[in-house]
C-alpha cells in the first residue's frame, strides 16, 4: 500500500525549538509537518480536503494557558488527536545554571529533540496506515470522492467548524440525469464513463477544502463553507459552465445535471442529515417544476434515434433558505438561480 505522506499540524506557540523539531520530523521522510499558530489554526484545517492532521502542541508558559489552548483545539477540531510536548528546558533537558554548560545544554536539547522526532516517527507510522485504510473505507471505489460514510463523517465536522468560524454553510445535492437510458443504451462501463465525468466537473468546481461526494449511484453531493467569492451564485454559475462544457464535448449522449441547494446561516446549529433533507426536497421540487413546465416527462432519445436533445442544458439548482425565528424554524424557497 502506497500511504501518503502524514502531515502533522505543529502548535509553534510555547515550542521554544519549534522549528528544529520540524526538521527533525521531516527528515525521516513519509512525513509533512507544518508550523502555525494557535490562532490560525481554523483556517489551516478550513484549507486542508484530507483527512484531520494530528496536532503537536508545544507547552505553553502556564498550565492555564496551556489548558485554554487545548479547550479552544477541541472546539475548533474535536476529533483530532492531541499530543502535547513537554517543556523543552525541563522535560527534554536539563537547565544548566553555570554559562559554561550552555552550549552543553543547548546541544543535549536538541539531541533530545531529535530523539523525540524518531519516537514520534515510528509511533505515527501506524497511524499512517490507519490513516490510509480509514481513507480507503470512507471513498468512492469509481470517482474517488467521498462515498456516503465518509461525506456524513466529514460533512458534520465541517459544519462544526464553520459554526466556529461563523460561516454560512451550503449544500449542494444533485443527480446525474438519465443515467439508466445511458446504462440501458451503451453498458453500465459507459454509464461509469459518465460518473467519471461528472465527478470531474465537480472536482473543477468546488475546492480542495468543500467537501465533496457521490452519495450513492448517480447522485453527488457538496458541502461548502461560504465566502467571498464563493457564495451559491457563484458555485451554480461555475457549475453549470463546467457541465456545459462536458456536454459540448460528450458526442454519445447529452450530460446534465439536476442540483437542489440549502443554505443554513451560521448563528444557528443544524444537523447534516437535516441539511440533506431539505437539499434532496429543493431537488425534487425543482424536477416536478420542470416536468410541469414540459408538459410531463417525454421519453429520452439518444443519439442515433430519431429524436436528438437539442441543447445540453444544466438544470439549474433550486435554493432554499432555513431560518430561525422565536426558536421555531421555517423554510422559505426561492426560484431557480
Amino acid at each position: 500500500m502506497n500511504a501518503k505522506p502524514l502531515r502533522l499540524l505543529l502548535l509553534e506557540d510555547g515550542c521554544k525549538d519549534a522549528r528544529f523539531l520540524q526538521k527533525a520530523i521531516m527528515d525521516g521522510g513519509s512525513f509533512r509537518c507544518d508550523l502555525v499558530k494557535i490562532v490560525e489554526l481554523e483556517r489551516a484545517l478550513a484549507e486542508r480536503r484530507e483527512q484531520p492532521p494530528i496536532i503537536l502542541l508545544g507547552s505553553a508558559e502556564s498550565s492555564s494557558r496551556l489548558s485554554a489552548d487545548l479547550k479552544r483545539i477541541c472546539e475548533i477540531a474535536p476529533n483530532i488527536p492531541v499530543l502535547v510536548l513537554p517543556n523543552t528546558q525541563v522535560g527534554l533537558a536539563h537547565t544548566s545554571v553555570d554559562a559554561g554548560d550552555a552550549s552543553k545544554s543547548n546541544g543535549q536539547r536538541r539531541l533530545n529533540l531529535k530523539k523525540l522526532a524518531r519516537i514520534l516517527r515510528c509511533s505515527l507510522r501506524q497511524t499512517q496506515m490507519e490513516s490510509e485504510l480509514s481513507h480507503l473505507a470512507i471513498s468512492d471505489e469509481l470517482t474517488g470522492l467521498y462515498n456516503r460514510r465518509g461525506f456524513l463523517t466529514l460533512g458534520s465536522d465541517h459544519m462544526r467548524l464553520a459554526h466556529s468560524m461563523k460561516k454560512n454553510v451550503l449544500l449542494f445535492f444533485a443527480d446525474l440525469d438519465n443515467l439508466k437510458q445511458i446504462n440501458d443504451q451503451f453498458g453500465h462501463q459507459e454509464g461509469d464513463q459518465a460518473l467519471l465525468k461528472t465527478a470531474d466537473a465537480f472536482r473543477k468546481t468546488f475546492r480542495n477544502s468543500d467537501i465533496i461526494g457521490r452519495f450513492g449511484g448517480d447522485e453527488f453531493t457538496a458541502l461548502v463553507i461560504e465566502d467571498f467569492g464563493h457564495t451559491s451564485d457563484t458555485i451554480s454559475k461555475r457549475l453549470q459552465d463546467n457541465m456545459a462544457e462536458l456536454s459540448a464535448n460528450n458526442t454519445h449522449y447529452p450530460l446534465s445535471l439536476s442540483v437542489g441547494m440549502t443554505r443554513y446561516a451560521a448563528e444557528f446549529r443544524s444537523s447534516l442529515q437535516k441539511l440533506l433533507t431539505q437539499a434532496d426536497q429543493a431537488l425534487y421540487k425543482q424536477k416536478q417544476a420542470r416536468r410541469s413546465s414540459a408538459g410531463g416527462t417525454p421519453p429520452v432519445m439518444f443519439p442515433g434515434t430519431r429524436h436528438r436533445f437539442s441543447q445540453f442544458g444544466f438544470r439549474a439548482p433550486a435554493a432554499s433558505m432555513v431560518h430561525r425565528s422565536h426558536g421555531k424554524s421555517r423554510k422559505a424557497s426561492a426560484g431557480t438561480v
